[in-house]
């Protein structure tokens, strides 16, 4: 008679084949004759198997499920990449946002992302500094012209105070006017926005005569006309087509990533 075998001596796939060809409609009497094994043992280790069976299963479950939680976090990290450009907002994150971000370099760190984020985060900076020179250099050309200067004190200050204001504000909401980025005459546009935000906050809000009004209105056109020469503007020119050419390809590799679903590579985050 054949030595019985002992529970410890049968391996995992032999117990899981038995247990398969018991779910296949053999019996257990059978398995045990053709194993040379006591029905027992056999039926045992089918249990052992069936439990075995479930928690892997269980464990495959929950990593899958840690796996799609992962992917949908970096993939969150792409959506709010892409609403920033949108935005025309620099892309700078904090927080878990960027302790996910860093994850998300981790696996793809040779994507062409990363240097164009670069990119495009150095040109927001320089329209951001461009502004900056344009607002100074206009407030100081305002407080400069005699008329306006005498109407300003006559309203008590509100008339520059409402400019600052603007000025702080514009040259245009970053929200409304610059997602596409207009490339055509950005320059232009440029001046025409801040002069249209200046001559509302100087004498839009303020109640004026109609000497006050014609002098306002002259000074503001001829300040308009002098900036058309200001080298700011032409800069202006070539940040945004630098911020336009890097938007298109930035948003290129951002849907890809982001329509691909999952994401290659690994980071110090990933579930296995």
């Amino acid at each position: 008679m054949p030595k019985k075998k002992g529970v410890l001596s049968i391996r995992p796939e032999q117990r899981l084949l038995w247990l398969k060809r018991h779910e296949a409609g053999e019996s257990i009497f059978e398995i045990a004759i053709n194993a040379g094994a006591d029905h027992r043992t056999v039926k045992k280790h089918m249990e052992i198997a069936r439990s075995e069976r479930e928690l892997k299963d269980e464990r495959s479950a929950v990593l899958r499920n840690a796996l799609e939680r992962h992917f949908a976090d970096l993939l969150n990290i792409v959506d709010i990449v892409l609403n920033w450009i949108d935005a025309g907002q620099a892309v700078e994150f904090s927080g878990d946002n960027e302790f996910l971000n860093d994850a998300l370099h981790d696996h793809i760190p040779r994507s062409p992302i990363w240097p164009l984020l670069r990119r495009w985060n150095s040109g927001v900076a320089d329209l951001t500094r461009l502004e900056t020179r344009v607002s100074g250099k206009l407030e100081s050309r305002l407080l400069s012209d005699i008329g306006l200067s005498a109407i300003n004190e006559r309203k008590g200050g509100e008339p520059f105070q409402r400019m600052r204001s603007a000025l702080k504000y514009n040259p245009k909401e970053r929200s409304q006017g610059q997602p596409e980025l207009d490339v055509k005459s950005p320059e232009r546009e440029e001046r025409v926005n801040l002069s249209r935000a200046v001559s509302s906050a100087v004498s839009g809000f303020i109640e004026l005569n109609k000497k006050e009004s014609v002098v306002v209105k002259h000074a503001l056109s001829k300040i308009d006309s002098e900036m058309e020469a200001w080298e700011e503007f032409a800069e202006f020119g070539d940040v945004y087509r630098r911020l336009a050419d890097t938007r298109a390809k930035l948003k290129k590799e951002l849907r890809v990533l982001k329509w691909k679903r999952i994401i290659p590579g690994r980071c110090r985050l990933c579930p296995m």
